[in-house]
């Protein structure tokens, strides 16, 4: 009896393990975990007009001055020279962000003029005409204006200046 249980024992063993490695070796098993992607258009910056300080007469006496328009196109000359801004028009620099609502950016610019004579040079933060700053607002579309500043005296050549304004929008 002991050899017939212990035979016994040993084929339900063996059958246990035969059927184990069969599952093994001709089963499979799989499982699924749910996909997301959410696919942004880029973030398109347009310059839509330029930074036109318009026309100023450069001081005739010993001082300085400084030149500045602000994002709403107000120029103001200060300083211990003489110096005025003629008639004419004036604009502030106009560039939209363009985006898919809600992404957030920074922005960095610069303002350099090609001819050398003017000094200090420099472009103001924007400002912006709609939603909070730095936020693409819901309708996809953020006004920015730029103004900026430089510094003349009398030994600065009367003759007309030209450059470029250039913006950089790091968006996240």
């Amino acid at each position: 009896m002991k050899v017939q249980n212990a035979l016994l024992l040993a084929s339900m063993a063996l059958a246990t393990a035969l059927s184990a490695t069969g599952a093994q070796a001709g089963g499979s098993v799989s499982a699924s975990a749910g996909v997301s992607v959410t696919i942004l258009a880029p973030v398109t910056l347009q310059a839509t007009q330029i930074l036109d300080f318009g026309a100023v007469i450069k001081p005739g006496n010993a001082g300085a001055n400084t030149v500045a328009i602000d994002p709403d196109s107000r120029v103001t000359v200060s300083g211990a020279g003489d110096a005025a801004r003629s008639a004419g028009a004036v604009s502030a620099a106009k560039f939209d962000v363009i985006g898919e609502a809600g992404i957030t950016y920074t922005t960095t610019q610069s303002l350099m003029f090609d001819q050398p004579g003017l000094t200090h040079i420099s472009a103001t933060a924007p400002r912006v005409t709609s939603g909070a700053p730095g936020i693409i607002p819901a309708s996809g579309r953020q006004e920015l204006r730029f103004g900026g500043a430089f510094d003349i005296s009398a030994a600065t050549p009367a003759q007309a200046y030209s450059g470029a304004l250039t913006v950089t929008v790091n968006y996240n």
